[in-house]
């Protein structure tokens, strides 16, 4: 028997073929699983969801609709005038035949006679060339042409003729048709015009709802979504929205932003699906996102330019969506299994967050409509000077805002220094003054001893280092004693606190946009501990004499009221300031200056340096090291730091950080930015917490006390400080004009105009205090005191451009003068830069769209017969201007609450234009005010006196506007009206007696 031949391959070819066909199984049972899923994507069920949903609401819509007709009684009736209108219409039925068969037959005619009309013109355009061509070649035949075209022309006419009268004949007939039509017609158009909305839903009902289509329209309708079908048209399918000029940095490439939102977000423009789920419901604020008409078109802006996240996904996880809270995080993950993209550098803002995406393109803006959360953190930013540590671009030119602590000697003592600079909220509960010592990294004993040894060294270096201040300056005037009782209702009443409050207690209020103008100097409590009465006075008589890049403006005191306000502040002291000072430890003192020497120098070196020191010369150096350190310098002068930088991280593009970036440490909080922001704001050195570090290493940004809100606000605004921004193209208005207007807007908030004024919706944060002020001082109950309030105010400023003479404007703000001399609140004098002055004038100018710097110069030029009419006009038998303002020296009656300004004023400081407004409609220039409308807006030249220049009110106010522009500081004689008037329904001077008394 042969032997038996080994294999020749290593498988058997009889169950190869098995194989085979269970791979071929297996592969397309996966290729169908990978098509079933791609083709069941999670969009297309939302898509099929909000597309019931859109027919039910169009069902819903059409019944609302249809439901307002019935009712509609004027509909009701137009339907049985229509109804009668076409029985008329059917009765008339064999007129109208008859007038139809005679249009056809008119018409039959009519292309008959245009048929022979064009073939003549065609035989004349031959025969007329034949005829030219004999003329040149002298042909024989030339006459019989020539009476063969005059022939033609003779028919042509003749044809024309005939087609006139077809034409005729046919709009005859067609006329009598549509006066038979004519009612039907026009109530038909009515009709159209009530139902055009119900038409419109009912052609959008046809088009969506399966009930209201045909059956082929139905099948149509399901095989257009089958696979490979559906890649012709489908119903459902990504809505993508490219954007221009919004780039996209991904892989630090930049690509044309794409964004599929809408593709599960499909009522996001549309006001229908307001109340409707998500992902359906409408967009907030349609007036500003979203809407074709707003200033962020959904085709232009999209969404994921301020909400950010992955504008290239289409299910909920690849969108990077980011919960508000770790309770929505709960709910997400057991709805949708949702994790977040560790790797997606700009997840999606949470809810919370949102305004955030505001601050991209308005960046340069001071206040941004309609972002509040983003505001108020930008304002506590600028209260809490965070821009001196850390460089942000919005704020690099903003000045320090820290007292000036060059001539601290002078003003206050080594023991006051020392308890504030340990814990100034020992000394003021709501100073804005951060604590650096008794935080989280730094309260154990070891640390509270090294803290009292760095207090120590701090206060030495800034007391050895203090510049004398001024003999002259603080003997110039010596104080007065001073009454504490007038000093007190002098700042209640002087305006001193539209920027500073004298509270003790702590208000459990929290702080808002208007609350932060109150605190925008510090709180005027303890300064008998703090200070002198000598240095508190001098401070008061002239701020700028101590500190002349401050921010305290000069009141333009009396000597007398300087004494009073001062003694008033000197009286309240702190007890805490009287708590005994542990004394200087060389030994901690002398670990501190080694630290500082071992960064630079040996051991050795480091050991010989600080043998060879004394005591003070240990504390001076460390005291300056220790300044360096903490970055004290940012919010103050110090000598020996003037060119210091800000020793924190830029936060201009904090918001771009990669997370991995961010030391969380062992703290168990959310691995997010946003919760990072927040825990470094609520407690910022609790990352060291089980850390092992040396004491310079150790975190030392300050603890500012932030509530939970606060942070939240600040927070949002970190997360848009971002590198990622749209295109020159799609930034907020960037001409000259808005440039001028946020320049001017910046001025007047580092000053706190606001404070005082309404300036651009915002501000008299003062009101309050003026209220109490009446109540307390003028002995008004609080209702009477809350009506008068505005009166007793500092101006409202809405307007100002169109309203005053940039000149006298720029002279104002050099050296302020009376206009309401009745008011205590006194405007202040600042030590305005010249850009300052130049950006607030032009900011009321460019805000008001007025001409600047340049205007018209107006001469006003009385003839007689006007400016006695303008005398009788500004008497008290007409409008009694001068019942309520002041004119000149002569002071009107009544009490002040009803005073209106000086008409001496007038010519130097309104423009004549809007002289002429005022008087027209003051209403419509400041809505509140008391000056009464004489002119009826409805009823403009039937309000005015009839018996002046013939009724004419646009004159009557053209020669008041001149009237007023001559009067001085010694007003002309007014001339008495005549006692007999001719009109007196259009004069009513009792009606306008009792309206200036209100004015």
């Amino acid at each position: 028997m042969p032997a038996q031949l080994p294999p020749e391959s290593h498988y058997d070819p009889k169950n190869l073929g098995k194989i085979f066909a269970l791979v071929a199984v297996v592969l397309l049972l996966s290729i169908i699983g990978i098509f079933v899923k791609d083709y069941s994507r999670q969009w297309k069920d939302y898509q099929r969801q909000f597309h019931a949903l859109e027919v039910e609401k169009t069902r819903i819509k059409l019944d609302e609709q249809e439901n307002d007709l019935a009712k509609n009684n004027e509909y009701q009736k137009l339907l049985k005038d229509l109804e009668e209108a076409q029985n008329k219409l059917h009765e008339q039925d064999s007129k109208m035949n008859l007038i139809n068969g005679q249009i056809k037959a008119v018409d039959t005619v009519k292309r008959i006679h245009t048929k022979e009309a064009q073939f003549a013109k065609a035989q004349y355009g031959a025969l007329k060339y034949r005829y030219e061509k004999a003329l040149h070649e002298s042909q024989m035949d030339a006459s019989q042409l020539k009476n063969r075209l005059d022939d033609l022309v003779l028919k042509i006419e003749k044809l024309r003729l005939l087609l006139e009268a077809d034409d005729a004949d046919m709009k005859a007939k067609e006329n009598m048709m549509a006066a038979l039509q004519k009612n039907f017609k026009e109530l038909d158009k009515k009709r159209s015009a009530f139902t055009k909305k119900t038409e419109v839903i009912k052609r959008k009902l046809k088009k969506t709802d399966l009930a209201q289509m045909s059956a082929a329209n139905q099948a149509a309708d399901m095989v257009r979504d089958l696979p490979f079908i559906e890649l012709a048209n489908p119903n459902y399918k990504i809505h993508q929205i490219v954007l221009k000029d919004i780039p996209e940095d991904i892989n630090f490439m930049k690509t044309q932003r794409v964004d599929r939102c809408t593709t599960c977000h499909l009522g996001i423009d549309n006001p229908d699906f307001q109340n409707a789920p998500q992902p359906f419901t409408t967009h907030p604020h349609l007036e500003l996102f979203m809407d074709k008409n707003s200033p962020h078109p959904l085709e232009e802006f999209g969404c994921t330019t301020c909400h950010m996240g992955r504008g290239r996904g289409t299910d909920f996880i690849s969108a990077a969506h980011t919960p508000r809270d770790a309770e929505q995080k709960k709910e997400w993950e057991n709805k949708y299994s949702w994790y977040e993209l560790h790797h997606w550098d700009q997840p999606m803002l949470a809810g919370p967050l949102t305004e955030a995406g505001c601050f991209k393109c308005h960046e340069n803006q001071t206040v941004i409509k309609g972002a509040e959360k983003l505001n108020l953190g930008l304002n506590l930013i600028e209260r809490a000077d965070c821009y001196n540590c850390h460089t942000i671009t919005k704020y690099q030119d903003w000045p320090k805002s820290g007292p000036n602590l060059e001539f601290i000697a002078s003003k206050s003592t080594r023991e006051w220094a020392y308890h504030w600079i340990d814990d100034p909220k020992s000394i003021r509960f709501n100073t804005w003054m951060p604590s650096f010592f008794h935080q989280s990294n730094n309260n154990d004993a070891e640390s509270t001893k090294r803290g009292q040894q760095e207090v120590h060294a701090i206060v030495e270096y800034l007391f050895a280092n203090s510049k004398p201040f001024r003999v002259d300056a603080i003997q110039s005037t010596s104080p007065k004693l001073g009454d504490e009782k007038i000093g007190k209702e002098l700042v209640a009443s002087l305006g001193c606190l539209a920027c500073h409050q004298v509270e003790n207690q702590k208000t459990k209020t929290p702080r808002t946009r208007d609350s932060l103008h109150r605190e925008f100097g510090p709180n005027l409590i303890g300064l008998g501990s703090k200070t002198t009465k000598e240095w508190l006075y001098q401070w008061l008589k002239d701020p700028s004499q101590y500190h002349p890049g401050g921010r305290m403006p000069n009141m333009r005191l009396s000597d007398k009221e300087t004494a009073d306000i001062a003694a008033y502040l000197i009286q309240d002291k702190s007890s805490l300031v009287n708590k005994p000072i542990p004394p200087v430890d060389n030994k901690v003192l002398n670990a501190i200056v080694m630290d500082f020497l071992k960064k630079s120098s040996t051991l050795n070196e480091s050991q010989d340096q600080v043998k060879s020191m004394n005591q003070e010369d240990k504390l001076v150096f460390a005291g300056k090291r220790l300044i360096r350190e903490y970055g004290c310098y940012g919010c103050h002068q110090i000598p020996g730091f003037e060119n210091e930088k800000p020793i924190g991280t830029e936060l201009s593009e904090e918001g771009s950080k990669d997370l991995e970036r961010l030391d969380f440490g062992f703290i168990n909080i959310e691995h997010s930015k946003q919760a990072w922001f927040k825990q470094k704001l609520m407690n910022p050195r609790i990352f060291d917490k089980q850390k092992v570090k040396q004491p310079l290493d150790k975190l030392k940004m300050p603890n500012f006390n932030f509530t939970s809100d606060e942070a939240d606000a600040i927070t949002t605004a970190l997360m848009g400080f971002v590198k990622d921004r749209p295109g020159h193209a799609k930034m907020a208005d960037q001409s000259m004009k808005t440039a001028f207007i946020n320049e001017g807007a910046k001025t007047i908030r580092q000053l706190n105009c606001q404070g005082c004024h309404m300036i651009d919706g915002e501000g008299e944060a003062i009101q309050s205090t003026v209220t109490d002020w009446l109540v307390a001082y003028q002995a008004r109950d609080l209702n009477d005191a809350q009506a008068v309030t505005k009166s007793f105010s500092p101006p409202n400023l809405v307007g100002e451009g169109q309203k005053v003479q940039a000149q006298w404007l720029f002279e104002f703000l050099h050296g302020p003068t009376p206009i309401r001399p009745w008011l205590h609140v006194r405007m202040p004098t600042y030590s305005f830069h010249a850009s300052q002055i130049n950006s607030i004038i032009k900011y009321f100018n460019y805000l008001d769209d007025q001409e600047f710097p340049f205007t018209d110069i107006y001469h006003p030029n009385l003839a007689k017969e006007d400016l006695e009419a303008a005398e009788k006009l500004f008497s008290k038998d007409y409008f009694g201007c001068a019942s309520c303002h002041i004119v000149g020296h002569q002071m009107p009656g009544g009490s002040a609450d009803s005073w209106a300004p000086d008409f001496a004023l007038a010519a130097k400081r309104l423009k004549p234009e809007w002289i002429v407004k005022w008087i027209t409609n003051p209403q419509d220039l400041l809505v509140g005010t008391k000056m009464p409308t004489y002119y009826d807006p409805n009823n403009f030249n039937a309000s005015a006196p009839s018996n002046i220049l013939g009724g004419d009110a646009k004159r009557q106010i053209q020669i008041l506007r001149d009237y007023l522009l001559t009067i001085s500081e010694h007003p002309p004689q007014v001339k008495p009206a005549p006692v007999k008037v001719e009109d007196k329904t259009n004069q009513a001077p009792e009606d306008h007696t009792q309206t200036n008394q209100s004015k």
